[in-house]
């Protein structure tokens, strides 16, 4: 729905409530005890506080009468009672464990109490997409609503009809502001929980990860014991004793690689926890960048590459590097943890889906490459940015798909059986998109590019174009 037709709907609705306000029987007595409910909802947050106003509000009406309000509380799964008014009233026990969980918009008696349901109704927004005057029409066509509470009121029969209908656009009123504040609530219990998380992670993943290191560093002086033992005593040795030196230099070999490798895991898995788990992004509510001048190849694309080297040769997969990548630090304000993960999950994809394809000699081919290129007037006329290739052979991807690949939860038709939840892609622009760059996908000759910019700053001298895709 575009602005345009915001502005029809609503104006059309300020003119149908200006005319049913004009025409409503209410007095300016109700009116102004609406007036004085929506004031009060504005000027006190506390849940407790609005209890109270919901309760004194129809109080007002009559001395008479007595109010008290039940609030339906998911820890009992059921409703209690929140607030009662200045004479508090007994209600039945088996009244308030029998309510209903949804119940019709319209008031009811029970034993001499008039019960009025707090409704939840779904929030309208005309900017979702969906024309207003649908989703009203949905929402009044569906007689039960779940229930956020109940209102109840004795010596109801000294009220008028007036006075009835007025209880019944309050109890709508307090829907709305209930509906909200609890919305508030859980929203503010998430954002502490996370919070806490964050510091619970910092003290119990983190720390205790460093752990490793130590005992890495007792590994490899170890191994450095043996090779230095080994050196040592070569030349003390008769010839039975050489082939167990050498099955002894075969074991330091592989322990020498295995303690490489998992230095290398550990290294790049800390770098990952370091990054996603890091306290700020849970206090903040979002990715918080710790941005630094790095060689983009050399610190973050030759590892991650090494990762996945093994797997692309075991799946005869070549890798092709640019000629003049190495030497250029890119200045973009980028974090490295975060920029690292982008660029292991293209790695991880191209592992998956490169397939066979036939190059510009016809001959086969089945490679993923990687460069870089500047480019003019990103994100803006008379900036600069840069555009990082990841390219991999295979059959393009089809329209539908090109549209929607970054989309979370989204996969290619080309899956197969490897294993995949959709998220890397996704997880990919969101990153890119918090250092102010752009993600895309581009059917190339041969094969897929997926690219992202990220935009260079003043201290970054223009380079030369070092795609090799």
């Amino acid at each position: 729905m575009t602005k345009e037709n915001n502005s029809d709907y609503f104006a059309r609705v300020i003119t149908e409530k200006t005319a049913t306000y004009n025409s409503s029987p209410l007095t300016s007595f109700h009116d102004h005890l609406l007036k004085i409910f929506f004031d009060l909802a504005q000027q006190y947050d506390g849940l407790d506080s609005f209890y109270q106003i919901c309760v004194a509000i129809p109080q007002a009406l009559h001395p008479q009468i007595a109010v008290s309000l039940a609030v339906l509380t998911h820890s009992k799964n059921g409703f209690q009672l929140a607030c009662a008014g200045k004479s508090p009233i007994h209600i039945p026990e088996h009244i308030i464990s029998h309510l209903p969980l949804v119940a019709k918009e319209s008031s009811y008696t029970e034993e001499d109490v008039l019960l009025l349901p707090v409704i939840s109704r779904p929030l309208i927004s005309p900017t979702n997409g969906t024309a207003p005057d649908k989703l009203m029409k949905n929402t009044m066509e569906n007689e039960t609503h779940p229930c956020l509470g109940f209102l109840f009121i004795t010596h109801f029969e000294l009220l008028t009809s007036i006075d009835r209908l007025f209880l019944e656009k309050l109890v709508t009123r307090i829907g709305y502001n209930l509906q909200r504040r609890l919305l508030q609530a859980s929203h503010l219990q998430h954002i502490n929980f996370l919070k806490q998380l964050g510091r619970d992670i910092g003290h119990n993943v983190i720390s205790p990860n460093m752990h490793f290191k130590n005992l890495f560093r007792q590994l490899e002086k170890k191994i450095n014991l043996i090779n230095h033992e080994v050196n040592v005593n070569i030349d003390f040795v008769n010839k039975p004793s050489l082939r167990i030196l050498k099955r002894c230099n075969e074991i330091r070999a592989d322990l020498i690689s295995t303690h490489e490798e998992l230095l290398e895991h550990y290294n790049r898995t800390s770098l990952y926890l370091e990054t996603l788990l890091r306290q700020e992004h849970f206090n903040r509510g979002e990715f918080i960048l710790k941005a630094r001048r790095c060689n983009i190849e050399t610190e973050i694309i030759i590892p991650e590459l090494e990762i996945y080297r093994r797997r692309f040769e075991n799946l005869g997969i070549t890798i092709d590097h640019p000629h003049n990548m190495r030497d250029r630090r890119f200045y973009l304000k980028g974090d490295q943890g975060l920029l690292s993960q982008v660029f292991d999950n293209l790695f991880s994809n191209a592992v998956k889906y490169t397939a066979t394809s036939t190059d510009n000699h016809g001959s086969p081919r089945k490679a993923v490459a990687y460069g870089c290129q500047d480019i003019n007037n990103f994100p803006k006329k008379g900036k600069k940015g840069v555009k990082f290739n990841i390219f991999s052979t295979g059959e393009h991807l089809n329209d539908d798909e090109r549209l929607t690949i970054f989309n979370d939860g989204v996969r290619g038709g080309n899956v197969g059986y490897n294993p995949g939840s959709g998220h890397g892609l996704a997880f990919v622009k969101n990153v890119v998109e918090i250092h102010g760059g752009d993600v895309g996908y581009e059917a190339v000759s041969g094969g897929n590019n997926f690219y992202f910019i990220l935009p260079l700053t003043e201290e970054e001298p223009a380079a030369g174009d070092s795609s090799n895709t």
